[in-house]
């Protein structure tokens, strides 16, 4: 951050210290995936396929980050901004004859199959409370900008996952009293309209150094069910254990 940035707002402001007038917490965290869930594509004629029995899709890991801005102005949100990454690719041998996109692919053929949900997460949120129970409330846009696709080394099918989902966010942050700097946390990202839902909870465990350095571990499970027209569907279940860093200056 630009000091001549940082002494302009203290000026500008009537704050007693500048330690209250910008608060940054980033974090990030390995996140240990299990895959789970089926896809259909538009075409007429495509088969629901599983991804775990026709497309052998195993455990995976990826990188979370996130850094969030925090301001003294009532009136205006705080922002925070983060990315996850949600990718896996698979070679296999198919259990059974499907249709994907309009290609074919036979019981027995050697397919590489790859779905990425990675999505980046811009929101708006108000810090509701805080003291030994903090909690933030606000909206988030996810932006997703993947696609599944199936080969063979011949042929190609894919399907696009993009656009922009606005969710609802709350997160919250309880001190255990068994140990100073101990503390449990929760994070929801949701939405749910018109047989569609997107649901993305965190929870987890945390032990804050110095009030400054908090090291976290828990679980997070990440939920989608799309349903679209012409028996178009996506349902993934992505979950598993997570262990990160938190900087809170």
């Amino acid at each position: 951050m630009n000091k001549k940035l940082l002494a302009a707002l203290a000026l500008a402001l009537p704050f007693s210290a500048s330690a209250d007038i910008l608060g940054v917490t980033a974090g990030v965290y390995n996140w240990s995936q299990n895959f789970s869930g089926d896809l259909r594509s538009e075409q007429t004629g495509s088969d629901e396929i599983d991804l775990e029995d026709d497309l052998n899709f195993d455990d995976d890991s990826a990188n979370v980050f996130f850094v969030a801005l925090e301001h003294p102005i009532p009136v205006l949100p705080n922002i925070r901004i983060g990315s996850t990454g949600i990718e896996v690719k698979e070679t296999g041998t198919v259990s059974r004859t499907f249709n994907y996109e309009g290609q074919t692919y036979t019981q027995g053929q050697q397919v590489t199959s790859d779905i990425d949900l990675s999505h980046v997460d811009a929101t708006l949120y108000y810090e509701i409370l805080d003291n030994f129970v903090s909690l933030d409330v606000g909206l988030t846009a996810r932006k997703f900008d993947g696609e599944a696709t199936i080969s063979d080394g011949q042929k190609s099918a894919s399907s696009e996952i993009e656009g922009t989902l606005p969710l609802l966010y709350a997160n919250a942050r309880v001190s255990l009293p068994f140990l100073p700097g101990l503390y449990a946390s929760g994070e929801l990202h949701g939405i749910g309209y018109s047989g569609n839902s997107l649901i993305d909870t965190k929870i987890g465990l945390g032990y804050e150094i110095m009030g400054i350095v908090g090291l976290e571990l828990g679980m997070r499970s990440f939920v989608l069910d799309l349903e679209g027209d012409d028996d178009e569907e996506f349902n993934m279940t992505v979950d598993g254990a997570f262990i990160g860093v938190v900087v809170d200056l």
